[in-house]
């Protein structure tokens, strides 16, 4: 296999997901496959913008301050299996574990503070600090201790040249880690630039918008125009009329395709504006990277433009309105086609049914089923198969399909594991699912969402997690007490810890939250005796010995 065709198999994925986002739908019709695409292509970047004029402000709102709460409950059955696995333990005292957290990110800082609570009574506080810049995390928590740890994330990570020659046999091995740990390094900060202000990094929607639209026509325009006919698209039953548009990409197509993106991307002033503006903060130049990357691409291809043999197909389905209602893409030799991508959404007489499969030949992942959309409201029964084989059923109810505030849903899932085993070993967690409750009020920026595992539809425990925005954010910690901070990375830091902590104020608030006496009495005695061994470790014999 000569260079070019690694090449094409490398860029097909690229270029595959790329038609994939024209999925959306369009209400203009067509009359050959380009115009049916570029219909599409115009309202996914209308609709995407719509969403990203949406988003772009909630995540500034989010940074200057949030808040979220995560609560674990033990149900009823779930004390029940647990207390069995256990010999007969008593669990029912314990109910919730919850931590109610407020977050803010400024100038590349994060800070959070957060309020553990056992059966909704307090148990401690966790103050958390990061700055970005150095890559330092510092944590507290006052019930233990009024003095903060820090992390050096980079320190943390490096080895002493003794540790380097226990882990590794040869100094190759060696110098291999210690070029790969720098790496990594270099993109721990290049990542932690970025999160500290993602809205640093976010295009705005006009940018955005004019890149796809002028990136997606790139490859419209180079696709041939293709076939139309009238054909019905069926799923489970349900059939829908449709006009089919179908074309057949090749070689020489597909190597056109990369070479205007790429020669485009070059001289693309939009686009180097963008990654100026991310090169400022990731601290490389992304430009010169690109220009590099698209040259080293463009004498890949051959002068001559590539083959016209058949490379891939792509076929799509418009309903009665010009709406695309499927899409089907894959490898074609111009005789015959292998499916790698299959969406198709048929709907008629108020049902609908749904279609997603990825793979070739007998290698498949499929989701399929059937619903019914009733005022915006999705209720339906579907399947995941992989190999043919069904793994997942997922039953859906009450789910908004397309919310007036984007991320903002309502409505909920059942998934249940289906019974893959046989007679002779049965499948032992086909008795277990997962029940997904999305709760949003968007009015009040709050969204929640319950996940609870189910034995036989009943469920054990029950993970609650909400999140909305905080008007105060978290409270920043005094730079002295930073500046005292001990590194954890440090043995003596350690130590010193160790000795500073009070643990009776968490024991006497895990008592009054219910916890047995008796276990609290056997934690006392296991902090106790771990802090011990740490503080006068028993002397080894073998020493002795030897002195």
């Amino acid at each position: 296999m000569n260079r070019t065709s690694k090449r094409l198999k490398k860029l097909t994925a690229a270029a595959t997901a790329s038609v994939m986002l024209l999925s959306g739908t369009s209400s203009v019709f067509a009359a050959t496959y380009q115009e049916a695409e570029k219909a599409a292509l115009s309202r996914f970047v209308e609709e995407f913008s719509k969403y990203w004029d949406t988003m772009v402000p909630e995540q500034k709102k989010a940074m200057a301050g949030s808040k979220g709460v995560l609560t674990l409950t033990l149900e009823d059955s779930g004390k029940t299996l647990l207390s069995a696995a256990s010999g007969g333990m008593d669990f029912s005292w314990l109910n919730t574990l919850t931590m109610d957290m407020t977050a803010t990110i400024s100038e590349g800082k994060e800070t959070a503070n957060a309020a553990v609570l056992l059966n909704d009574a307090p148990l401690c506080n966790m103050n958390l600090y990061m700055d970005m810049a150095d890559l330092t995390e510092y944590f507290q928590i006052p019930e233990l201790s009024e003095t903060w740890m820090k992390i050096p994330l980079l320190a943390s990570l490096e080895m002493s040249e003794e540790e380097m020659a226990q882990a590794f046999e040869t100094e190759e091995e060696a110098q291999y880690y210690a070029e790969y740990m720098e790496e990594y390094a270099a993109s721990l900060r290049k990542l932690y630039r970025i999160l500290g202000d993602m809205t640093t990094v976010l295009p705005d929607t006009a940018t955005l918008a004019a890149l796809l639209d002028r990136y997606g026509n790139i490859l419209i325009d180079q696709t041939p125009e293709g076939t139309a006919i009238e054909e019905a698209l069926s799923v489970e039953g349900i059939s829908e009329d449709c006009t089919a548009y179908e074309t057949i990409i090749t070689e020489a197509d597909f190597l056109n395709m990369v070479k205007n993106i790429l020669t485009t991307a070059k001289e693309d002033q939009e686009l180097k504006g963008l990654l100026d503006q991310w090169s400022e903060i990731g601290g490389e130049d992304l430009n010169a990277q690109l220009q590099a990357g698209a040259d080293g691409l463009l004498a890949d291809i051959p002068e001559e433009g590539g083959s016209d043999a058949a490379f891939l197909s792509s076929k799509i389905w418009t309903d009665a309105d010009g709406k695309i209602a499927g899409r089907e893409i894959g490898m074609s030799d111009g005789t015959e086609t292998i499916p790698i991508f299959t969406f198709k959404n048929p709907s008629a007489d108020g049902n609908s049914a749904l279609l997603i499969e990825f793979g070739a030949d007998e290698e498949k992942v499929t989701f399929t089923g059937t619903g019914q959309d009733t005022d915006g409201l999705l209720n339906g029964d579907h399947i995941l198969a992989v190999n043919g084989v069904k793994m997942l059923a997922v039953q859906v109810e009450n789910l908004e399909i397309n919310p007036e505030i984007p991320e903002y849903y309502n409505g909920t899932i059942h998934v249940s594991v289906l019974d893959t085993g046989t007679e002779e070993e049965p499948n032992p967690l086909a008795a277990f699912g997962l029940d997904i409750n999305l709760n949003s009020d968007p009015e009040a920026g709050i969204n929640q969402i319950d996940l609870s595992v189910t034995n036989s539809g009943v469920p054990l425990v029950t993970l609650s997690v909400s999140g909305g925005y905080s008007d105060t954010g978290a409270s920043l910690p005094e730079q002295a007490a930073l500046d005292a901070a001990l590194d954890f990375t440090q043995e003596e830091s350690e130590i010193t810890y160790l000795e500073s902590m009070n643990w009776e104020t968490l024991l006497s608030n895990a008592s009054a939250a219910g916890v047995p006496e008796e276990l609290v009495t056997i934690l006392d005695q296991i902090i106790s005796q771990s802090v011990d061994s740490v503080l006068n470790p028993p002397e080894d014999p073998a020493m002795e010995e030897a002195a």
